[in-house]
């Protein structure tokens, strides 16, 4: 027993040494895994809120956008009622071309029978 002591008093301290060394290196590891899952964390958080910001502004940007498209599809029909009034009053004119153009041929076509006429006279 005497010889049990000593080995006892030598075995202790270095167990409790390494069992405090296991205990501090297993704490610090679980202090950098949760400063590592924190900053993971933090890093997460922070694109999540880039990527929000970013989706405000698309949506905004769309918004602006189907306004516009709305505003353009507006000045658009207006513009194709305003295209379809001067094509039918072109086209009303051209008619009224036509009808004319085809009295003054008429009335050439009568003058030239008058001078044929006048001229088999002579």
């Amino acid at each position: 027993m005497d010889n049990i002591n000593p080995l006892l008093i030598a075995i202790i301290p270095a167990l409790l040494t390494y069992l405090g060394t296991k205990y501090k290196s297993q704490n610090e590891r679980e202090q950098y895994a949760s400063s590592a899952w924190k900053q993971l964390y933090d890093e997460t958080k922070e694109q999540l809120e880039d990527n929000r910001l970013r989706m405000d502004s698309m949506q905004a940007d769309m918004s602006e956008l189907r306004s516009q498209m709305d505003e353009m599809r507006k000045r658009h029909a207006h513009e194709v009622i305003q295209l379809e009034k001067i094509n039918d009053e072109l086209r009303e004119e051209n008619s009224q071309l036509r009808i004319e153009n085809g009295n003054l041929k008429n009335q050439l076509l009568q003058k030239e029978r008058k001078n044929e006429i006048k001229q088999q006279d002579l």
